[in-house]
C-alpha cells in the first residue's frame, strides 16, 4: 500500500469515526477535554499500527475497544492517585457544568458494564452479539446490562439522579 493511499484511508476512517468516538469518550469521562485527549490517543495508536488496522473488518470496533481500555486505565490511575493522597473515593471528572444534559448525568451514574452496554447498543446501534464481542461478554449478559441500564435510566431521570450501585460490574 502506497504511503498516500494509507494516509487517505486513515483520513476516511478518522472522518467516519471521530464524532462517535468523541461522544463515547465523553460518556465515559464526563469531561470534554479528557474525551478529546482520549480520542486523539486512540487515533495515534491506530496510525502506529495502521498496516494491521487497514486490513481488518472491524476497524470501528477496534477503535472503540482501544478507547474503552484507555478510559478504564485513566480512571484506575486517577483512583490510585487519589487513594495515595488519602482522598478516599476518586473524583474522576469535574461536576457537571451548567446546561449539562440530565441524560448524560444519568448515564454517567450507571454501573460501568450497564453504561458500556447501553452505549454500544443504544448509541452505536450495535447488535447484542456485536456488543458482546466488543465487551468480552456473552449475549445474555449484554441483554441483562442493557435492560437494567434502561430501567435505571428511566428511574434516574424521574428522580434526582442519585448514583446507582451494583447490578452490573460482575454479572456474567
Amino acid at each position: 500500500m502506497a504511503e498516500s493511499d494509507a494516509g487517505e484511508e486513515f483520513r476516511r476512517l478518522f472522518e467516519r469515526s471521530n464524532r462517535n468516538l468523541l461522544a463515547q469518550a465523553y460518556l465515559l469521562t464526563n469531561d470534554r477535554q479528557e474525551a478529546q485527549d482520549l480520542v486523539q490517543e486512540v487515533f495515534l495508536r491506530a496510525w502506529r499500527v495502521w498496516p494491521q488496522i487497514a486490513v481488518i473488518q472491524g476497524q470501528d470496533a477496534w477503535l472503540r475497544r482501544v478507547l474503552h481500555n484507555l478510559a478504564v486505565s485513566r480512571w484506575r490511575s486517577l483512583h490510585r492517585r487519589s487513594l495515595l493522597r488519602g482522598a478516599g473515593a476518586a473524583q474522576v471528572a469535574p461536576a457537571p457544568g451548567v446546561g449539562q444534559l440530565d441524560v448524560v448525568r444519568a448515564l454517567q451514574s450507571l454501573p460501568p458494564r450497564q453504561r458500556e452496554a447501553l452505549v454500544h447498543v443504544a448509541i452505536f446501534d450495535l447488535t447484542t452479539a456485536q456488543a458482546a464481542r466488543e465487551m468480552g461478554a456473552n449475549k445474555g449478559s449484554v441483554r441483562v446490562w442493557v435492560s437494567r441500564g434502561r430501567a435505571n435510566l428511566e428511574r434516574l431521570l424521574a428522580q434526582d439522579l442519585e448514583p446507582v450501585t451494583g447490578g452490573g460490574e460482575h454479572d456474567d
